[in-house]
């Protein structure tokens, strides 16, 4: 598959590769999420129900044209050797204006005793700017009986487009946090103050405080920190065992660097 990518790369026009290079995006995580995952899941594909697939989101450091996602973009190496084409691959649930960067694969990616060990990007596929992410690869699998991790932060004025009504009125500041699968509270239970006081945010001035509220509570890989304090946030960090995944698994001790998009 190595061999394969790097063929295609060499035939490919140097402003392409020029693109793909530029566009410095990369997999932030491969979270072997569910196995199986519920067959109507395959759904969010438009597909009917389908029995004995497991679920993988793959998230990237980009938001994703939701038009170049395609099952065929993705191959996932197995440890037994074989290289499995995703029965569905879609943006769907994480599909609002400040999310649109993890891909949910669906299909046969731990037959008998194998398990995916990496993923591959070998047809186009294009982040909303246009910028081809062909060839990006990555090779750190998380297990599928481990808890979800944070992955990406952003910190966003509270004003901006996609987050109206999330935050309460006092908030100075928001940020929206990635996890590698989607999150809930224990046994699908909605987010609380449990949740809330499990997470803190390390600020630039060097105090530390828990967010105001948790908002986009809603059971994909997002959720949104409302801070009331207006010195930027700098990182969050998540106690163990609050935050669980579809399959019930809690999350390990986690923390995430916060990148700056404040502008409305």
């Amino acid at each position: 598959m190595k061999l394969l990518t790097t063929i295609i790369l060499l035939c490919l026009p140097i402003a392409a590769i020029a693109q793909e290079i530029e566009s410095n995006a990369r997999i932030l995580s491969f979270y072997h999420g569910l196995d199986p995952i519920p067959p109507r899941a395959t759904a969010l594909c438009g597909m009917a129900p389908v029995s004995d697939q497991d679920g993988m989101p793959v998230t990237f450091s980009v938001q994703i044209n939701s038009a170049s996602v395609s099952p065929t973009a993705f191959a996932v190496e197995t440890s037994s050797g074989e290289f499995v084409t995703p029965l569905c691959a879609t943006l769907r649930p994480a599909i609002e204006s400040l999310e649109q960067r993890t891909v949910l694969l669906i299909g046969p990616f731990s037959p008998e005793d194998s398990l995916p060990i990496s993923i591959e990007i070998v047809e186009q596929l294009e982040d909303i700017e246009g910028n081809s992410l062909f060839g990006l690869r990555g090779e750190k699998v998380t297990a599928l009986a481990s808890g979800p991790s944070l992955v990406f932060a952003e910190r966003l004025a509270p004003t901006v487009s996609g987050l109206e009504g999330e935050c309460p009125e006092e908030t100075a500041q928001a940020a929206l946090l990635t996890w590698e699968g989607g999150i809930t509270g224990p046994r699908g239970a909605d987010l609380a103050e449990a949740q809330r006081t499990a997470m803190s945010i390390l600020l630039e001035n060097g105090d530390r405080v828990h967010p105001l509220s948790l908002g986009d509570d809603d059971p994909d890989n997002h959720v949104i920190a409302c801070i009331a304090e207006t010195s930027p946030a700098v990182s969050v960090s998540v106690v163990a065992g609050f935050f669980h995944d579809p399959g019930d698994d809690a999350n390990p001790e986690t923390s995430v660097d916060v990148i700056s998009k404040t502008t409305e």
